[in-house]
């Protein structure tokens, strides 16, 4: 029954009620009179009747409300039950304790779940989603977002989760995302030495034969056009390159099949950009793509992300730079620089070897030349290259100073030279790196995400054998009155012999052609093999860690060295370089404590590119010598993070 509350009936009564009191006050002077009893008499069934109305909408309210209290009782029994939208209700362990009808049809897709973890269904972990926050989740061909909210009651703990269906938001997104135009950079290695003597026929077939690749991956879906006669723009949709990927840019593969002259293959450079809002961005990102996948030696593509790069290919050995004219110029602006200059401070990476310490006298002989002062910065109880330190002592004392005074003397107007390095993160001092205001960076390693960006000068190649190399062919432009010292010769060529495991690996034409002149300016190999002797323990500990290393998956043979021991860096780095002498071995990691830190030497035969598998444990190299360093794991720790890394590498 609908009920009313009787406002008109008291309001009536309220009226009547004030107006016998305004006629007594009138009549009140003669309450003798008759009139007087009669408005008296009125107001009395006046206050009777609006007392009878109070008690009656008194009863009335209060059935009133009992009805509503008893209406809302049974929705929201009924409501969560029948919401529109999956709830789920979890216990102190995520156990579910209670869900509604539509959880249990689109979620538990027709199947009990109570008392069982919600992960057993979902690939959801509740913990994984704070008090009030939302996370999207995939579950039977939809897309949820899911909302989590905390409860206490009486000391007992319970999480609601509500289940949101956007599905049709993210389908909707999925397809603007992958409309989005995409833009790719592609170039053609090296192209000036490649097609160097060879026919315009020739090379008209090569690319038109790289044009007809073009249209197939791009699958009639984009458009490309030349910037000039070895590059390329192209555009086309996110999804096709979302494709590419997937495919690990198998176009990359393809374009080795194209060969010149019939016998040296055509490798490709690609720069993606996708992840920008406009085409305008996307062209920026497109080219510091490129700049990155040619930094790292060519022949894989790199593709801008919001999180930063990801890296495709890269299998190649590359081609060797033949043209010199680059490498002249530099060295003629680094003296330039050095001119500008009060003073030249030169630092190699942390842990400095014989190619960070012989690279570093290399380029103290270049300022010596032009009387610039210089210094090198280098922490001489944390080297591997103690007998090379040394002799740099004893043949120029008073030139090493350490990083924290090189951080008192250095100003606005010094010179800070890093060779053998281009990480932020690696190099001997980074305070030194941030407080200096001219940088000039001479490295050989494929360049990383974190590289350094604030230069005003660098010469990277990462066809280079070592950055002792780039600095030899750099002194070979000069005409110098005095002659290169034989120990800075010996410095320059322990470097190269380091880095190329006495020119076995990473060795090009130009590495023999700098090894040479070395040789000519005085460089006694003997003297400089003496520099990589070690002790008898040493050897020992290396012989054991080789002895005592697996063979994992049949062709990456992997050793630990679990308690720190005394030069334990270069044992660990020689035990990887005689692990690729065992045979099927086409990669080795030798793993190894150093302080607080688990490292890892990494080596190959050119086969496998060591570099990216560093790279995904947070370190870098070169293709076929790499290293990483993490903080606070155990050796164990670190070995089952390389084995996962070598489970998703191709049989």
């Amino acid at each position: 029954m609908k009920l009313k509350v009787p406002s008109r009936m008291i309001s009536a009564a309220v009226v009547l009620a004030v107006s016998g009191i305004g006629l007594l006050l009138l009549a009140g002077s003669r309450w003798e009179s008759a009139l007087f009893w009669l408005f008296a008499a009125g107001l009395l069934v006046g206050l009777f009747w609006m007392l009878l109305e109070f008690l009656i909408m008194r009863r009335n309210v209060k059935q009133y409300f009992l009805q509503v209290n008893d209406a809302l009782n049974g929705t929201l029994h009924n409501v969560p039950v029948h919401m529109p939208f999956p709830i789920a209700i979890l216990g102190e362990n995520h156990e579910i304790i209670w869900y509604n009808e539509r959880f249990y049809t689109s979620i538990a897709e027709n199947e009990d779940m109570y008392g069982i973890q919600l992960q057993e269904k979902l690939s959801l972990r509740p913990d994984s989603i704070e008090n009030g926050q939302a996370m999207d989740v995939v579950h039977a061909n939809h897309n949820y977002l899911v909302t989590r909210t905390d409860y206490e009651n009486e000391g007992r703990h319970t999480e609601l989760l509500c289940f949101q269906d956007i599905t049709k938001y993210a389908e909707l997104r999925k397809k603007h995302m992958e409309s989005k135009p995409c833009v790719l950079l592609i170039v053609i290695d090296n192209a000036a030495d490649l097609f160097s003597g060879v026919r315009q026929s020739e090379r008209a077939h090569v690319l038109a034969a790289l044009e007809a690749l073009f249209e197939k991956h791009l699958a009639n879906s984009g458009l490309f056009c030349h910037l000039d006669e070895n590059s390329f723009l192209a555009v086309t949709e996110a999804k096709n390159c979302l494709e590419m990927e997937r495919k690990q840019f198998q176009i990359l593969k393809d374009a080795r099949e194209i060969t010149v002259s019939e016998k040296t293959a055509l490798t490709l450079s690609i720069g993606v950009g996708r992840s920008g809002n406009t085409l305008a961005e996307n062209q920026r990102f497109a080219r510091m793509s490129l700049d990155m996948a040619l930094g790292r030696g060519g022949d894989q593509a790199a593709v801008k992300t919001q999180e930063g790069f990801n890296f495709y290919g890269g299998v190649s050995k590359g081609i060797e730079h033949k043209n010199k004219a680059k490498n002249r110029q530099v060295a003629r602006d680094l003296v330039k620089l050095m001119h500008r200059c009060r003073h030249v401070f030169i630092m190699g990476h942390s842990y400095s070897d014989l190619d960070a310490v012989g690279s570093a006298v290399g380029v103290a002989f270049i300022a010596k030349q032009n009387g610039i002062p210089y210094s090198i910065v280098i922490r001489q109880n944390a080297t591997v290259a103690k007998p090379l330190v040394e002799r740099v002592a004893k043949e120029m004392p008073g030139v090493m100073i350490t990083p924290e005074t090189a951080r008192e003397q250095l100003n606005d107007q010094d010179l800070l030279v890093i060779v053998d390095t281009y990480s932020k993160k690696t190099v001997e001092d980074v305070a030194l790196y941030n407080q200096a205001k001219h940088v000039v960076v001479i490295d050989h390693h494929r360049q990383v995400v974190d590289y350094m960006e604030n230069v005003v000068m660098k010469l990277h190649d990462p066809h280079a054998s070592s950055a002792s190399e780039l600095i030899a062919g750099m002194i070979q432009f000069f005409d110098w009155r005095e002659e290169m010292p034989q120990f800075v010769a010996e410095a320059l060529l322990s470097g190269i012999m380091l880095d190329t495991k006495n020119f076995v690996m990473q060795t090009g034409a130009h590495t023999f052609e700098v090894a040479a002149f070395l040789r000519e300016r005085g460089a006694d190999p003997i003297s400089v093999k003496s520099l990589f002797a070690g002790s008898i323990e040493a050897y020992r500990q290396r012989s054991r860690l080789v002895s005592e290393s697996e063979l994992y998956r049949g062709k990456y043979a992997v050793a630990e060295q679990a308690e720190e021991i005394p030069g334990v860096q270069i044992i660990s780095s020689q035990a990887a370089d005689e692990l690729l002498g065992v045979d099927r071995v086409v990669a080795s990691f030798v793993i190894y404590k150093q302080g607080t830190r688990s490292c890892i030497s990494a080596r190959s035969m050119g086969t496998m590119n060591v570099q990216t598998v560093m790279e995904q444990l947070g370190g870098g190299g070169h293709q076929t010598m790499a290293a990483v360093q993490q903080e606070g794991v155990s050796t164990a720790e670190l070995k089952q993070r390389l084995l996962a890394v070598l489970d998703t590498e191709p049989q």
